[in-house]
């Protein structure tokens, strides 16, 4: 996120909606750390110290697993939602869609995710 902000603050005269800027830029940044993670190129040293309360390791990687089978839209609007714990109204400013769009595309990330992860809502 401060990555996001400082290329923001270099870049804010060019920048028609800057909160959603930030929110995609951020989510770009974080993309491309995973992607030279996965090729090896984070030292273990970045990797942040697991806590009592973190999931087993194995669950948090059937949920990156199954996050990567929704769709890109159902993906974001779960992220964000559940994640980063933005209202529908933030999330479709971000990505630039409606209101109703990210309540359909959540509940169907939702329900995907369910499927896929065989969660039992009881």
């Amino acid at each position: 996120m401060a990555e996001a902000f400082a290329q923001a603050l270099r870049r804010e005269p060019d920048i028609a909606d800057v909160d959603a800027w930030v929110w995609r830029a951020a989510f770009r940044i974080a993309a491309g750390e995973l992607k030279q993670q996965r090729a090896g190129a984070l030292s273990v040293a970045n990797v942040p110290e697991r806590t009592a309360a973190d999931p087993p390791l194995d669950e948090r990687l059937d949920l990156v697993k199954a996050l990567a089978l929704l769709s890109e839209q159902q993906r974001a609007c779960v992220v964000l939602r559940d994640v980063v714990a933005l209202s529908v109204r933030e999330t479709a400013t971000v990505l630039r869609t409606t209101p109703a769009t990210v309540r359909v595309q959540t509940m169907r990330g939702r329900t995907r995710l369910r499927t896929l992860l065989e969660v039992d809502d009881a």
